[in-house]
């Protein structure tokens, strides 16, 4: 059976009289005028990129097919005209996009999908506006057909003002099925899911009475900016993860999953967010900018570890949402940012996080995987291979039956950020497979700070438990540990210790244990699914090690535990970590819970001189 839809993509705003928060306070004359001038973005093209490996996952088919079907989704476009007839309202007061007000953009597209013996056909394609997904949105799209069936939403959206160039570019928008085109497909597991991506570009007609610039109200918006650090104190909090969407499978055991995320300046500072290869730029005189890298921990068997984390995604642009700034390479002062799924997937800006220096939040781009020696100053290599700088998973990690929960953890890496724990957040996650593929599950609240402090509360000691965070002239890092009572006298220490954003590294874990002491069942756990470079165990003179190799030393974003049995009740005590390239420190002692250990070689000793 075959669907035709004859569908327009239009997309349209709610109409909203709201006065953006930031001219609130505004005094000047023209203040109404420039709230009521539309400016006009007609025409143009659209430029749709589906993940064609989704759509096979679940038996469906796209037509036009992939141009490079061996390459990542990302390098197949379908590029569509749209009506010059048809245009976007936008209000633009001092040249500061505002929202979407009213208006349509009908794409010319020519696409069909297919599943088994359903297929979908759109002959061209229906966006219109709905309550914000997320916040940090200037705008959000549902997708329909003309008979209203709601086919796809639109979220993430990067809206950029090119007044030069005179353009509207949307970009990097992120397309999720609903559940009406699963329907209509009659493949109920591609409801949900990411799909693919949309970028427009439109014509920009400005009314000859708009003022383009804000310097004339320089006191409420970013005019007078940027304020760069020392002047200002840096400070970013991740907002929320949005979206944790399934990307595809790596061999037959291991999945790519990837957020979304969106994030806010509440520090006295702009923040640089320029893009990589772009030039020296101030501050730093370089092309700095955020980084954001992602993990997944689970507890199993009262053990809490890291099973995937990712590479770092490179930042290249801020929309600068609900404030005064307009979009660009600077974060400004209590504006917001969002990144999609798709965005945070791309080849170009995904690399290798060991290149990073964590607590300093800086990255050399000369001699980098973008761009090895001899430098040329420009992107020479991209993450292009499956799996590549992504957070990589094995599948039956996700469906132990063991596990008693799963969380999944994302984190902007900031230059002078003054607080690295709201810049991270965590939401619970109950991944499922359906088909050939899954569905990640996310929990519905999203929490700032470590996923580790589930597992102990942060900063505690009881008689059972202890967690102990560190913050160091390098960097910071936490200590935690769970104590389970097994009877008969026999205790099982769990150990889990993250590595923030330490730099040194650490080699060995030490703590004391007497060499004759009963030990049994030792565990170790990280997120590189390499048992050759697991670390060991061993018990000399008097100390329980645990030790690494150089090819797997604790980095920073890193988190090892491990775990065995004595006979012995929990005290407290101190357990050493091992530091290298440090200039600093070759250990850090963290008071936590120790095994109360006699010395059995020292009362075997006392026994046979008696």
């Amino acid at each position: 059976m075959r669907y035709f839809l004859l569908t327009i993509l239009t997309l349209i705003s709610i109409t909203t009289n709201a006065t953006p928060s930031w001219l609130d306070k505004l005094q000047d004359p023209n203040r109404q005028q420039q709230l009521d001038l539309r400016w006009k973005a007609t025409g143009g093209e659209a430029d749709l990129r589906f993940i064609y490996t989704i759509f096979s996952i679940y038996d469906t088919t796209v037509n036009p097919a992939p141009q490079f079907p061996n390459k990542h989704w990302s390098a197949n476009h379908l590029v569509f005209s749209i009506d010059n007839s048809t245009e976007l309202n936008l209000q633009v007061p001092y040249g500061i996009i505002s929202q979407v007000t009213d208006g349509s953009l009908k794409i010319m597209a020519n696409l069909s999908f297919t599943h088994q013996d359903k297929t979908v056909v759109i002959d061209s394609l229906t966006l219109e506006p709905t309550t914000l997904f997320n916040s940090s949105d200037l705008v959000n799209f549902i997708i329909k057909d003309n008979n209203g069936n709601e086919l796809f939403t639109a979220s993430s959206i990067h809206i950029e003002l090119d007044l030069d160039k005179k353009l509207l570019k949307m970009s990097n928008i992120d397309l999720i099925a609903t559940q009406k085109f699963a329907q209509l497909l009659n493949q109920p597991l591609l409801a949900n899911q990411v799909v693919g991506q949309l970028h427009t570009y439109n014509h920009l007609s400005i009314p000859k009475k708009a003022i383009t610039s804000s310097k004339n109200i320089a006191a409420v918006t970013c005019a007078n900016n940027p304020v760069w650090p020392p002047l200002g104190e840096v400070d970013v909090t991740l907002l929320d993860i949005g979206q944790i969407a399934y990307l595809g499978n790596v061999g037959a055991d291991k999945i790519v999953i990837t957020p979304s995320a969106s994030l806010k300046n509440i520090g006295t500072a702009d923040v640089a967010w320029f893009q990589k290869f772009t030039g020296n730029s101030p501050p730093y005189n370089t092309d700095q900018h955020p980084y954001l890298n992602w993990s997944i921990y689970r507890e199993v068997d009262n053990r809490f570890e890291q099973i995937g984390l990712s590479g770092i995604k490179h930042a290249f642009f801020t929309i600068n949402s609900n404030c005064a700034c307009p979009g660009g390479h600077v974060l400004g002062l209590g504006c917001e940012d969002v990144y999609g799924t798709g965005n945070n997937d791309s080849n170009n800006a995904l690399g290798p996080r060991s290149e990073l220096d964590a607590f300093s939040g800086i990255w050399d781009n000369c001699g980098s995987f973008f761009d090895p020696m001899p430098c040329t100053g420009s992107q020479q290599n991209t993450s292009n291979q499956p799996g590549q700088n992504r957070l990589v998973v094995r599948k039956n990690q996700l469906t132990d039956v063991n596990n008693n929960a799963l969380f999944f953890q994302a984190w902007y890496v900031i230059r002078d950020d003054i607080d690295i724990f709201n810049s991270m957040g965590y939401r619970t996650i109950a991944p499922t497979p359906i088909g050939a593929g899954w569905n990640i599950n996310a929990g519905n609240t999203f929490t700032n700070g470590a996923a580790l402090d589930n597992y102990v509360v942060p900063n505690t000691t009881t008689a059972m438990q202890a967690s102990k965070t560190l913050g160091t002239s390098e960097g910071h890092l936490t200590v935690a540990v769970k104590v389970i009572d097994l009877g008969n006298g026999n205790y099982r220490y769990n150990y889990a210790i993250e590595n923030y954003d330490y730099d040194p590294r650490f080699s060995q874990f030490r703590l004391a244990l007497p060499n004759l002491t009963p030990f049994n069942n030792p565990v170790f756990s990280d997120a590189d699914d390499n048992a050759l470079n697991d670390w060991t165990f061993s018990i000399i003179n008097d100390e329980l090690k645990i030790t690494g190799s150089a090819a797997n030393e604790q980095d920073w974003g890193m988190l090892f535990s491990f775990s065995f049995t004595v006979a012995a009740a929990p005290t407290t005590g101190n357990i050493t970590l091992d530091v290298v390239n440090s200039a600093l420190n070759t250990e850090l002692i963290i008071n936590t819970l120790v095994p109360n250990v006699v010395d059995f070689d020292t009362v075997f000793k006392s026994s046979f001189e008696n």
